[in-house]
């Protein structure tokens, strides 16, 4: 049985010139509670002083939730001391949140000692709201601060404003975080907000508690998070243009000027040609693995693969003849491949956290770049490649965490070196993509078994599902004809990675209509 370790607050007022109650907001303590009870999750908690739990009477239940939330509430009536409390009894902490954290917890000895602790041996850390007040105090052994890095979200300054509260509070959460180094990602003023940074999970206002529960849940028994659960939905009209046998790892697709699509074959090293009348033909095998693909300007192939453990880039002439391009010994699993600028790719290189450069001409690898948010994070699940797809868009690199479930961009310099990584959206698990020529990304999601069109504003939305044959959806590409520029054709494996509940599906090629034509690579 997983064991959680609540934290509240022991404070019950404001200080100052009006010094009216406060303390914890019920509903961010009582919602996770018994959220988490229901999934047989052992519940302790704690507070720096023990004993009843302030609640600010501004969150005091209606007689439902009373009625509903009485195992919380009868819980609050006598905490453990903090001090009493060993990290090793525990699988993760909880800090709900309330004005009363902001005064008490950001200085407590003992959650600065649970933290760090909680932290370094990998367990679950989370907070909503003004609970981060908790996090702040926190400091690792090597002197950085714990949210130092992380991607992380709570009561925002716009909040605490409309509030009328901000003159109130001894500090404001946001800035404070901001200024400890923290990644700040900013909702809407009361939005359902959640945001997972490997072991770090936080909400941002009460009405993210049930969201941040089923985080917690899903973190504690290895589910997939429920990131697309508020996500809107447009249906594009779709199309099966091509099946393969169940269990056909379908991996990256690429498509020529005369309308033919190459797709990859992950586990059998193959690249099959499909017509546009879908008549599927094997082009080229390696006997190995194959993932990334990209097309060079005369109209030979690129395609990233592994062989006897050894990570490769083929170049396959047009009559399907293979060579080996360059051998790159020191990459770990070669992933998405874009055109960069000349005879210059990029290859994400999935697990050692990089983008490598090669020159298709002089036959040579660099590192393009390696950092941290390209690497997979702390977090044992989800076990997928970090570094994924990239494309190149608006003199920008865009690349696709898939196991930290963000989506990174990185600004061209002139020389096409990289300047400074940027997360440009979170909570969206990506696999490969493509823009259109307006500068909407489209990506497959993989295990959320759909393809979603990403604004240039941010905003998410599903255009295909499961019943659109997106099943294991993997990758994606534009038509590069007059008749099919706005024609996105989609790869899915069938769902071999987390198959539906009716079991793996045979592997396709669907053609989704969208309306905009796609943005032209040279590749």
């Amino acid at each position: 049985m997983k064991k959680v370790l609540v934290v509240t607050t022991s404070h019950d007022r404001f200080e100052g010139e009006n010094p009216h109650p406060t303390g914890v907001w019920l509903e961010e303590f009582a919602v996770p509670y018994i959220e988490l009870l229901k999934h047989d999750i052992e519940l302790t908690v704690a507070s720096p002083k023990g004993g009843a739990m302030p609640i600010d009477p501004r969150s005091l239940p209606t007689p439902e939730q009373k009625i509903e939330w009485q195992p919380a509430i009868t819980a609050a009536t006598q905490t453990r001391k903090l001090a009493e409390i060993q990290s090793e009894e525990f699988d993760a902490i909880f800090i709900p949140g309330g004005h009363g954290p902001m005064f008490d917890l950001p200085n407590d000895p003992d959650l600065k000692r649970l933290l760090p602790e909680f932290q370094q041996m990998g367990k679950l850390i989370a907070s909503i709201c003004h609970g981060p007040a908790g996090l702040v105090g926190a400091v690792l052994p090597n002197g950085t601060p714990l949210v130092k890095g992380k991607i992380l979200t709570s009561y925002t300054d716009s909040e605490e404003v409309a509030a009328k509260l901000d003159q109130e509070v001894p500090f404001i959460l946001e800035n404070r975080l901001r200024e400890l180094g923290a990644i700040f990602i900013t909702g809407e003023n009361k939005a359902d907000h959640v945001e997972r940074d490997g072991q770090l999970i936080t909400g941002q206002n009460p009405n993210s508690s049930t969201s941040i529960a089923l985080a917690i849940v899903a973190a504690l028994t290895d589910q997939l998070p429920p990131i697309f659960t508020h996500t809107p939905e447009a249906i594009a009209p779709a199309q099966i243009i091509a099946e393969f046998p169940v269990n056909t790892f379908l991996e990256n697709i690429a498509a020529n000027e005369q309308g033919d699509l190459f797709v990859t074959s992950y586990e059998e090293g193959k690249i099959y040609r499909v017509t546009p009348a879908g008549k599927v033909e094997e082009y080229a095998s390696i006997g190995g693995n194959l993932a990334g693909i990209a097309f060079e300007p005369e109209g030979s192939l690129l395609a990233a693969g592994t062989v006897d453990q050894t990570p490769v880039v083929y170049r396959i002439d047009q009559t399907g003849a293979i060579a080996t391009l360059i051998t790159l010994p020191d990459a770990v699993f070669l992933n998405g491949m874009t055109y960069l600028t000349n005879n210059r790719y990029l290859i994400a290189d999935s697990f050692k956290g990089a983008i490598w450069e090669i020159d298709a001409t002089a036959k040579t690898a660099q590192i393009w770049l390696q950092h941290e948010r390209l690497a997979p994070s702390e977090a044992k699940f989800p076990p997928f490649p970090a570094a994924n797809g990239l494309k190149v868009y608006n003199n920008t690199v865009y690349i696709s965490n898939t196991q930290r479930q963000q989506l990174i961009r990185i600004p061209l310099q002139a020389d096409y070196t990289a300047g400074p990584l940027e997360v440009f959206l979170t909570n969206v698990n990506l696999d490969d993509f493509a823009f259109d020529a307006e500068g909407n990304l489209y990506a497959a999601t993989h295990v959320y078994n759909s393809v979603v069109r990403i604004s240039p504003d941010g905003q998410v939305t599903a255009i295909a599902k499961a019943e659109q044959g997106m099943a294991g959806s993997t990758a994606l590409a534009f038509g590069r004809t007059s008749a099919d520029s706005q024609s996105l054709y989609v790869t899915t494996n069938g769902g071999m990675s987390l198959p539906l509940s009716d079991g793996v599906q045979s592997g396709k090629v669907v053609r989704l209509d969208v309306g905009i034509a796609g943005h032209m690579l040279i590749s």
